[in-house]
């Protein structure tokens, strides 16, 4: 059985994006008889059909659609593979790709970071913020190393582990009929307006959650993403918002805001960090896990 090649794929992707030979020969600057041949020796190989031939166009089967996922993969970690080595021909020994949720990103990779870049400091992350369905997503499809997240998800086909605890609190006016309490139950919030975190974040999966369990819907005045512009607008009298407690509490000092307990067993959680696999991770990436594993 002959071997796929990288260009045997390149040319397959390009058909079943253009569902077309003319497009793809056109976007790949090659002969349209080329590129059938190729895929004609790819379907002869493997002794399956990828195309369903119409006079509007090529259109994948199930075994072409199975096949288009793999090769993106593929063409994917080449491209990783390729921009690797030439980070070490730059001097750079490697790039690491994290995806984190806005709590890590406010809370405590600031610090972590700059640690472990003391300690490799020819090390590049691309650092983005996502949220947590989001980042599990990126990890599975191999498009970023290392993911933190919420735990109220469950990933079951990725390597989870610890990184920091983290409490849930809530955020009111200072005006506000709550703010004459230290500590509500979930059940106190419910008849007020909500500013509400990104859906599909953590904080967002835990009140839908809650409120599903109480048998209510939450009354979301406004949705917006960073915890500044969530405070400000809590401090604005707009609503109030669920927050993690560190977060709360640095604005409640520049803000005219409170910050109350949550009496809630969900609103104690763990940030987790996620991988696909550790044994699979560069050296770079797998020397950052262990660096936040340990910090």
């Amino acid at each position: 059985m002959t071997r796929v090649d990288l260009i045997t794929l390149s040319l397959f992707i390009a058909v079943a994006e253009e569902t077309s030979l003319a497009k793809a020969a056109e976007r790949e600057h090659l002969a349209a008889s080329a590129i059938s041949k190729r895929l004609a020796d790819l379907e002869l190989n493997f002794d399956i059909k990828l195309f369903e031939r119409k006079p509007n166009g090529m259109f994948l089967t199930a075994a072409g659609s199975a096949l288009l996922h793999h090769a993106r993969l593929v063409m994917r970690n080449v491209a990783d593979l390729e921009a690797e080595l030439q980070d070490f021909s730059a001097g750079v020994r490697g790039t690491i790709r994290v995806q984190a949720n806005a709590t890590a990103m406010a809370r405590y990779l600031p610090e972590d970071l700059k640690s472990f870049l003391v300690l490799y400091p020819e090390v590049r992350v691309e650092l983005d913020e996502s949220t947590t369905p989001d980042t599990l997503r990126a990890i599975a499809d191999n498009a970023a190393d290392i993911g933190i997240y919420g735990d109220v998800i469950v990933p079951a086909d990725l390597t989870s582990l610890i990184y920091r605890a983290d409490r849930l609190a809530l955020l009111v006016p200072l005006d506000h009929p709550l703010a004459a309490k230290e500590c509500v139950s979930f059940a106190d919030t419910v008849e007020y307006d909500y500013i509400g975190a990104p859906k599909g974040s953590s904080i967002d999966t835990a009140l839908t959650r809650a409120s599903t369990d109480l048998g209510v819907s939450l009354r979301m005045s406004t949705r917006t993403s960073g915890f500044d512009a969530i405070s400000r607008m809590v401090a604005a009298g707009l609503g109030i918002a669920v927050v993690p407690d560190s977060v709360a509490t640095s604005y409640a000092e520049s803000l005219n805001v409170k910050v109350l307990k949550l009496n809630e067993r969900w609103a104690e959680r763990r940030l987790m960090i996620c991988v696909r696999s550790i044994d699979a991770l560069t050296p770079a990436a797998a020397a950052f896990l262990a660096h936040l594993n340990c910090t």
